[in-house]
């Protein structure tokens, strides 16, 4: 399994075309003798995960190069990763759950269970020995004055548990058992994350994780049963129509939104909402998951979720897309002539950090998060003072009347829109899988065509060049893809896109 990125490449994500701070065209970067298990990028660092290893590209320990991560404690191989400009989220064959930060190393994440409450459930010997225990504690403190009602109380609660154990129908064969116990929080203020430990203390009540989603503000899970999480808490939402609560199948998180998919089809979101990128046909944020009504009428099996807008793959294999379009990011007529100058201002900085000689950078920003330190030459480090996100910063020259402007150019679309892809078959018009980035799109159609739209100015649509698109536009692919080789998996992260291609079987 070989890997291909193409994007900024200012921190030497790809190490081989380290004299490039932009790639425009999809570019070598591993040839993996193991399989790939996933990959993630962000703006200041590309992760390549196979099953037993984990390597860093880009900004390591305040300056470009690469940092090969043993894998987490115990016999366990990676099984999936997220990333975010701090910290990994990672589940292994396992099961586990663990997040990594740059000088902290691995630490495990105790997801919580709750217990179920319920009128039927059987009271376990447990149970009834733990209640009998508090009642001889309260027979200690009240004194030998209080020992005879003590002891009619515990006498009483014997006979009701024992006839009700009587009369209550236990449901063994179909694996409906009580969990006893809720697993230990590790909240030490030290680590500074509330649920997170090197030491596995949930082994009482096995969770199996399989995929794990993280953004700015958000973290979450999901479990083999279908269970989404708001790490390292269950996540709870109102199924519609009413009844049980629907199992989850695929979860998705943006900078500041989050995206899960139901095994009905069904699409819900919660977070910030400013962009329209809940799909919701407002602006306003949601605190709690929300089914996307719009897209109800439909059974979607694939979600995606960018910097500030959504996509999703409906069962027809159509992509629908909502949120901002600031930069073409959904395939719609924007001003890409004249882009807002607070991002113009932006990227020139950034763009100058990089290319700038180091006597020239000194006190210039590099990157876009709040710990991010300069370096004035590439083998010289010198930290400066926290800055604020100049993307998020940006944001602000965007008011919520944006969507309302009387002319034809879209730059907020808070309900999903069908985006057509013009292949020459209907096969290759027809979208496999979608990923988001900051600010830009890329799909991929039957027939192993790549598609892209959206912010450019740093290649990352693989196009040839830096200029943005608001129109679907073909991917050329390099050659020694084309010969016999698949594209298995599309990642694309902050200012980047990456593709994973195998041979063809």
């Amino acid at each position: 399994m070989d890997v291909y990125y193409c994007g900024f490449n200012g921190f030497r994500q790809v190490p081989a075309s380290a004299q490039s701070d932009t790639l425009t065209c999809l570019t070598p970067h591993t040839k993996a003798s193991k399989k790939v298990v996933d990959v993630a990028i962000c703006w200041n660092y590309l992760v390549v995960a196979e099953s037993d290893a984990v390597t860093k590209y880009g900004l390591v320990k305040t300056k470009p190069g690469l940092d090969k991560l043993d894998n987490p404690p115990g016999n366990v191989n990676m099984k999936q990763l997220s990333a975010t400009p701090r910290h990994l989220l990672s589940v292994t064959d396992s099961g586990e759950c663990w997040t990594h930060e740059e000088g902290k190393g691995w630490r495990r994440v105790l997801v919580e269970t709750e217990q179920p409450q319920s009128a039927e459930s059987t009271q376990s010997d447990e149970t009834v020995t733990t209640v009998i225990e508090e009642l001889d504690k309260e027979l200690e403190e009240e004194g030998k004055e209080g020992e005879a009602e003590c002891k009619d109380k515990e006498s009483r609660l014997i006979e009701v548990l024992e006839e009700e154990e009587k009369s209550d129908t236990v449901k063994e064969d179909t694996g409906q058992v009580a969990l006893s116990s809720v697993v230990a929080l590790d909240t030490s203020a030290d680590e500074g994350r509330e649920g997170m430990s090197s030491t596995p203390d949930n082994e009482e009540v096995p969770i199996c994780m399989v995929k794990t989603a993280c953004g700015d503000y958000h973290n979450i899970g999901l479990d083999s049963s279908g269970q989404a999480y708001s790490l390292p808490s269950p996540l709870s939402f109102s199924s519609f129509p009413s009844g049980a609560q629907h199992k989850v199948t695929d979860i998705a998180c943006g900078k500041e939104h989050c995206m899960l998919l139901t095994e009905h089809g069904q699409v819900y979101s919660w977070g910030g909402g400013t962009r329209g990128q809940l799909g919701h046909g407002t602006l306003a944020s949601e605190e709690t998951p929300r089914l996307i009504m719009a897209l109800d009428g439909m059974r979607v099996r694939k979600i995606s979720a960018g910097g500030w807008h959504s996509a999703v793959i409906s069962e027809f294999d159509d992509l629908y897309m909502f949120g901002w379009n600031e930069s073409g990011q959904l395939a719609q007529p924007t001003n890409l002539v004249r882009p807002a100058e607070c991002f113009s201002a932006v990227e020139k900085l950034l763009m100058a950090c990089c290319t700038m000689q180091g006597e020239d950078c000194h006190n210039f920003p590099r990157g876009d998060t709040e710990d991010t330190e300069v370096y004035r030459k590439r083998d010289e480090v010198e930290p400066v003072a926290e800055i604020p996100d100049p993307e998020k910063e940006a944001l602000n020259c965007y008011t919520a009347a944006s969507c309302d402007t009387p002319t034809d150019l879209v730059m907020v679309q808070p309900l999903p829109m069908l985006v057509s892809i013009s292949g020459k078959t209907s096969s290759e018009s027809a979208v496999v899988d979608v990923g988001c980035g900051s600010r830009h799109t890329v799909a991929l159609t039957k027939g192993n065509q790549l598609w892209s739209f959206g912010w450019n100015k740093y290649g990352q649509l693989g196009l040839g060049d830096t200029r943005s698109r608001d129109h679907v536009e073909k991917v050329p692919l390099p050659k020694a893809l084309l010969r016999g080789m698949d594209v298995k998996m599309l990642r694309c992260g902050d200012w980047g896109t990456a593709v994973v291609v195998a041979a063809s079987k």
